[in-house]
């Protein structure tokens, strides 16, 4: 969506347009694109342009664009709007814009657009002609086109909206209602046009030709406004007609005039005058849109974009003479509704036209141009003068008296008993009839009296430059009013609840009985500078400023009084309204005028400002808000009503807008972002229209957004989005209960890590104690057991050996001598493994083992060597079925005692043999150790076969062991201490394979 705040040029006013503000918007201040062939105004108060570069849509001031970069569109080429077949049930007017290539886009009533399907098959349905028509069924655009309609070749289709269509065929048009046809009016036509639900037409002599069931009536000449055209002849086609067929409204332009094209009761067709002065032909105006209920007239041009034309409600006089001063300050009522300026001038306007009607009156106050203050008696005679000059002049302005005063003055009042009170510097005088010299009424320090006003019959106002006092009449009391140091008043207006003051830099007060109140100020602070007050019968205070004009209800101001909070609305109006400056003069007195038909005179640094009040009918922003887009973190995202933001988001924009044409001054926008249960605090909307929030945290939020519709009390207009900004995680109710739960677990875990480390000192400290114990049993069995065992044995060696070498010994004997060497050699080895591992538990884990190249066969022989006396004792075989070239890399001492317990186990179990064998496949080996006995437990052999992730998963695990034999626990903590993969099986008919795995 393409978005541009509108800054129109303001056409210079010749004389042929002093009573219009015509506006111009190209692609230089807002539009996308120059040719506006299409215009219409939607229900929200949205205008909507076709143009070459998208649907455009205007709401006074900005514009948006929607085309294909935010559309599913082909093309950005707007050709026409097309009327809906049927209507909203409320009398708002729905349609779609076409573009060159057939596809529709409908605005929305929010004020956004999408691409449609469009109206084609509703029309069809609704004419079935068309389903079966070889000719080409085209939309029935506004009138005038680009192209001559060919109804040769095609078919033209519109509808009122009230479920009927019209079809303009080669010599008929044929009417349907609800899908049925309602009648068919024979004749050939060169337009065919609807006003309201109306069907119309046009021949070839230009004729108008209302169209009736299946009768056709030739319109009569045409009434109204049009007669007073002098370029106007009845039955010649001189006019241009513009129709815009989704208004349904036809227009008749001639001679630099436009016209409204109205239909009467009785069938006729009459014209009203709405535009006289603008060259259509010139401009290339193709499109049409006339605002009758805000009096706007839009304009369509095929290469200078859009024009926006309106009546203006006030007339500024001026003398247009080359020396002529046109700035104006003290004027009086005159006669014939005109007024007498300071200058001498009698100042009006011409019956038959808007021009200023002038004439010098009096030489005499043209001379001597004292243009602030000006007083008329009851019979119409006039003060002037300042300084010491004082002048009387009769209701001509001849002069009749003049005085030469000792004291300088500078402000006059004429009271109801035609004495004048003057004010000079620390003095007021009083002049009464026959005004032979003015007499000293009160002196003193209270500075130059520079506006006097009369509060009631008993007491007048004295603003000064030192402040405000009042004087009383009866008493000669003088009193000042607080508050008003140093404050420069403008001018003073008393009603029945007090009196209303101007000033100079601090805005609008009322002085009342009991208390003082300052007014708040627009937006812009123009009011800060107020000059004048003129009330009207509406009840509206008229307020002229430096800065333009300013309208307000009186009674407003009145609830502000008595609270406060209560909003006031300003209404604003400058130069576009009619003015030649925005600078209003005052100081002077009187300040304004109001004639005896309503019209009152405003004095300006460029003229004299007139209107009549009861005419004017404020364009009052009170329309509704839209959102025309929403930006996140940069980006666009579809505009919905209910938010749900990231929780990092940086910055959300929202476009707002509303539709008004009139001053943008007048939208008092503001917004608050709110959560539940809490009041709002307001802000204003920025001047682009753009709301920014940042920074926002977690919760569930209103963006409210009000506008101020106009003048009445609380009178708002409310837009609400909801948004919802999740928690972060710490930021949620279960993170800080689960804080609150790990800070108790964290006290806990210290307590008892503390606790943990106390008696970790203290198990240390038993560990050496230990260690210093198990190393002294070692060596106590390394010395006392080991030495006489090695001494045992070598003994029973050599008695073996002695005994083997007897020729007739005895074999019991041989025998028994066998089996105690065979035991005493094993009980060594069994004591030298247990010794080993019990040093290897008090060893780090890269001490712990020594790899190298094993010879298993050699291994398993020795080993069975230790066991061949129980073997023979069990009547076992031990069969040695190791490849005798097989090689693992490995601890061998360690391997050794892995050995050494299988096989005292499988000897232990056996019955009839233990074999040991080895395999070799996929890059492993394997030592098989299996016997013949009952078959291992099967909870024994699951904690055998059980795997482990490391050495250390082992040791931490394995503290307390779920068996008692300690042979196989060796076996287990040496298997993982060498990476053997170990694991036993229950072979099928009987006894144990135990399988260790070198990879």
């Amino acid at each position: 969506m393409l978005f541009f705040i509108a800054s129109p040029w303001v056409f210079a006013q010749t004389p042929a347009f002093t009573k219009y503000q015509v506006s111009n918007y190209t692609d230089e201040n807002g539009l996308p694109q120059n040719s506006v062939k299409a215009i219409v105004k939607d229900k929200s108060g949205f205008l909507w342009l076709g143009t070459e570069a998208g649907l455009v849509r205007f709401d006074g001031h900005k514009f948006f664009t929607f085309n294909k970069t935010v559309i599913p569109i082909t093309s950005n080429r707007i050709n026409i709007f097309v009327p809906a077949p049927v209507s909203d049930g409320k009398g708002n007017e729905m349609f779609s814009a076409l573009t060159e290539n057939n596809e529709s886009v409908q605005p929305s009533v929010h004020g956004l657009a999408f691409a449609h399907s469009g109206e084609y098959r509703r029309y069809l349905d609704l004419a079935p002609v068309l389903k079966i028509s070889k000719k080409q069924n085209i939309y029935l655009g506004s009138l005038p086109t680009l192209h001559k309609h060919d109804t040769h070749d095609q078919n033209y289709m519109t509808t009122s909206g009230n479920n009927d269509v019209y079809v303009w065929r080669q010599d008929d048009i044929v009417h349907f209602k609800n899908g049925k046809q309602a009648s068919v009016t024979k004749g050939e036509f060169t337009l065919f046009f609807l006003v309201g639900s109306y069907p119309f037409a046009t021949n070839e002599n230009g004729d108008f030709i209302r169209i009736d069931g299946k009768t056709q009536h030739l319109v009569s000449r045409l009434a109204g406004d049009i007669n007073a055209n002098p370029a106007f002849k009845a039955g010649k086609a001189d006019y241009v007609l513009f129709w815009n067929n989704i208004s349904k409204r036809p227009f008749l332009y001639l001679n630099k005039s436009f016209y409204s094209l109205e239909r009467l009761e009785n069938g006729e067709l009459s014209t009203r005058l709405i535009l006289t002065g603008f060259d259509f032909e010139q401009n290339k105006i193709a499109s049409v849109f006339y605002d009758e209920t805000l009096g706007y007239l839009f304009l369509g041009s095929l290469t200078k974009g859009l024009f926006v034309i309106k009546k203006q409600n006030f007339t500024t006089l001026k003398i247009p003479l080359q020396d002529a001063d046109n700035v104006y300050y003290s004027q009086l009522a005159w006669r014939d509704n005109s007024v007498l300026t300071a200058q001498g001038y009698a100042m009006g306007i011409r019956s038959q036209s808007s021009d200023t009607a002038f004439k010098r009156v009096s030489g005499f106050m043209k001379d001597h141009d004292y243009k602030y203050s000006l007083a008329m008696n009851q019979d119409s005679s006039i003060w002037m003068g300042e300084g010491y000059e004082l002048f009387r002049l009769d209701k001509y302005g001849k002069l009749i008296k003049k005085l030469t005063l000792k004291k300088k003055f500078k402000s006059m009042y004429a009271d109801e008993a035609d004495q004048l009170w003057l004010g000079g510097q620390g003095s007021l005088f009083l002049l009464a009839p026959p005004y032979a010299s003015p007499e000293t009424i009160v002196e003193g320090d209270f500075g130059e009296i520079l506006v006097i006003h009369r509060e009631n019959r008993s007491t007048l106002l004295l603003a000064t430059k030192k402040g405000l006092f009042r004087f009383d009449k009866g008493s000669g009391k003088l009193d000042e009013i607080k508050n008003f140091a140093n404050i420069t008043i403008r001018s003073f207006y008393t009603t029945s609840e007090g009196t209303w003051l101007t000033t100079y830099g601090n805005g609008l007060y009322f002085v009342g009985k009991s208390k003082i109140v300052q007014f708040p100020v627009d937006k812009e602070l123009f009011m800060t500078n107020a000059h004048c007050i003129i009330e009207d019968s509406k009840g509206f205070f008229w307020v002229t400023t430096n800065k333009g004009l300013f309208q307000v209800v009186k009674k407003q101001l009145l609830n502000y009084i008595n609270n406060s909070s209560s909003p006031v609305y300003y209404h604003y109006y400058d130069k576009s309204n009619g003015f030649e400056t925005n600078e209003f003069n005052g100081g002077c007195l009187p300040c304004a005028v109001k004639l005896p038909n309503g019209t009152v005179s405003l004095p300006s640094m460029d003229g004299l400002v007139w209107f009549s009040p009861l005419k004017i009918r404020p364009e009052l922003p009170g329309r509704d808000i839209f959102i025309s887009e929403i930006e996140l973190n940069g980006k666009t995202v579809p505009v919905n009503e209910n938010l749900k933001l990231s929780r990092d988001f940086t910055q959300l924009r929202l476009r707002v807008s509303t539709p008004y044409f009139g001053h943008i001054n007048n939208i008092h926008m503001s917004y608050a972002l709110t959560e539940k249960g809490k009041s709002a605090v307001w802000f204003p909307v920025s001047e682009d229209f753009i709301i920014s929030l940042s920074n926002v945290p977690y919760g569930k939020y209103e963006l409210l957004i009000r506008k101020i519709n106009g003048f009445g009390e609380n009178n708002y207009a409310y837009k609400k989005i909801t948004i919802n900004i999740p928690p972060a995680w710490f930021e949620t109710w279960w993170f800080w209960s689960l804080l609150v739960v790990l800070l108790q677990l964290v006290v806990i875990a210290i307590i008892r890590l503390r606790t943990r480390y106390m008696v970790r000192r203290e198990r240390e400290a038993n560990l050496r104690r230990h260690y210093r114990v198990i190393s002294q049993i070692v060596a106590a069995v390394n010395h006392d057991i080991q030495t006489p065992l090695h001494y045992l044995t070598y003994s029973l060696q050599q008695v073996n050996n002695h005994l083997h070498l007897q020729p007739n010994a005895d074999p019991l004997i041989n025998r028994m001598s066998d089996e105690s060497l065979n035991t005493t050699q094993r009980i060594g080895t069994l004591t030298k493994n247990l010794l080993d591992y019990i040093k290897l538990q008090n060893q780090n884990d890269s001490s712990r083992r020594e790899f190298t190249s094993v010879r298993v066969h050699d291994l398993v022989a020795d080993t069975c060597k230790l066991f061949k006396a129980m073997a023979d004792f069990k009547n076992l075989r031990l069969i040695n079925e190791v490849e005798s070239d097989l090689i693992v890399l490995s601890d061998p001492s360690l391997l050794s005692i892995v050995i050494h317990n299988l096989l005292d186990n499988a000897v232990k179990f056996s019955k009839s043999e233990v074999r040991i064998s080895s395999l070799v496949a996929q890059g492993s080996k394997e030592i098989v150790i299996e016997d013949s006995g009952d078959g291992m437990p099967q909870d024994l052999m699951i904690w055998l076969n059980r795997s482990y992730k490391s050495y250390r998963e082992w040791l931490r695990l394995s503290r307390h062991p779920e068996q008692k034999g300690i042979g196989l626990v060796i076996v287990k903590d040496l298997c993982l201490l060498l990476n053997i993969d170990l694991h036993a099986h229950v072979k099928p008919h009987s006894g144990t394979m135990v399988h260790l795995v070198f990879d």
